[in-house]
């Protein structure tokens, strides 16, 4: 089994590699051309921060970088902003209130991705709120992060599989599957999505040279910059001793999380749209029909969902609603046998019989 150290300098190469090609399918490093046109979408966590010092080392230069925030509260702030400093980029910071985020673009996110899951559609939001700005600003290339959290263990229900085995059959299981609503968000505002994480190249190395041990581990991490160092269990060990940056002990926070928006997901939000009286009626009468509505958040998504695609998703293509008391556990749409996600209404797990063998 190789050192920590070594499979860092293993990792590096491969990745490096994998940057290099987006480089050269962009125009090249540093051909000014193709810089104008490329960015890089910096939320200022350990995975856009690593990229930027991959970056520099490869002399592969970003006409820019595109952050959103919901305040000055907001943890990617602090991070995004060092980042860009340190590496002499024109950083646009894109400044919009959570009610902002949702009248503008929940919507057409909702058309686009014909879901109507909370979790997904807030990330989504900042998301597409990004694409439109770099499309404002002439880019047609963007470099993002996605891929890093499933291959390296950076989300916090991976950490509770301790058995190594157990571990990597699951990593690598979510990894075979992985969707990204990234390059139907990019596309509809004519930017085309990168990531060096989910290029071919490093996903297969990751899945074959890394388990549990190189990426799960208690470190000192702090949540916002220039905040105090804690212990606390975290994911992606070997991309965060890697590469050095401002962000390589940060905590793992989600884009909701990063940018702020996920006030958007707490019912007070939505007082002034929704009534108390108005979310009880409603949710007890899709209870009925076999949709499971808990939030303020989520009876807003369905009816705009239901508004786009018509009673039942009526009007959706390849999808296929079942009677009551079949199919997934939060919406009845066919999951097949096997999903433990529903894509479209966030039920987890969604299989019927996982919920009634754990009551």
């Amino acid at each position: 089994m190789p050192s920590s150290s070594d499979n860092a300098a293993a990792f590096r190469s491969v990745f490096e590699s994998s940057l290099s090609d987006i480089a050269d399918r962009t125009g090249g490093p540093s051909d000014p051309a193709a810089v104008r046109e490329r960015c890089i979408i910096l939320s200022g966590g350990v995975d856009t921060c690593a990229i930027m010092a991959a970056s520099r080392k490869l002399g592969i230069q970003f006409g820019g970088a595109l952050t959103v925030v919901t305040s000055d509260e907001s943890p990617d702030l602090g991070f995004s902003s060092a980042c860009a400093e340190e590496h002499g980029l024109e950083h646009h910071v894109v400044r919009l209130t959570a009610d902002e985020l949702v009248d503008v673009y929940l919507p057409e996110i909702i058309e686009l991705l014909k879901i109507y899951d909370g979790m997904v559609l807030r990330n989504s939001l900042v998301i597409a709120a990004v694409f439109k700005k770099a499309a404002e600003l002439g880019f047609k290339h963007a470099v993002t992060g996605d891929g890093a959290d499933e291959l390296f263990g950076g989300y916090s229900f991976m950490w509770s599989h301790k058995d190594p085995e157990v571990w990597k059959e699951k990593r690598d299981s979510m990894c075979a599957k992985w969707t990204f609503s990234t390059d139907e968000l990019a596309g509809k505002y004519g930017i085309t999505a990168h990531s060096p994480y989910t290029a071919r190249t490093t996903a297969d190395w990751a899945i074959e040279n890394t388990e549990r041990s190189d990426c799960i581990g208690a470190r000192p991490i702090r949540l916002y910059y220039g905040g105090e160092y804690q212990d606390h269990e975290t994911g992606k060990l070997i991309l965060r001793e890697a590469y050095d940056t401002v962000s390589s002990w940060r905590r793992k926070d989600p884009i909701e999380v990063g940018s702020g928006a996920t006030v958007i997901g707490k019912d007070p939000f939505w007082s002034e749209r929704v009534s108390d009286e108005e979310f009880e009626a409603e949710t007890k009468a899709l209870a009925n029909q076999g949709y499971v509505v808990g939030s303020k958040e989520k009876l807003v998504n369905f009816r705009i969902w239901e508004r786009t695609f018509g009673v039942d998703g009526a009007k959706l293509m390849g999808m296929k609603r079942l009677p009551l008391g079949e199919g997934c556990v939060g919406c009845c749409f066919d999951i097949g046998t096997e999903k433990m996600f529903c894509n479209l209404c966030g039920a987890y797990p969604a299989q019927r019989s996982a919920v009634s063998s754990n009551p």
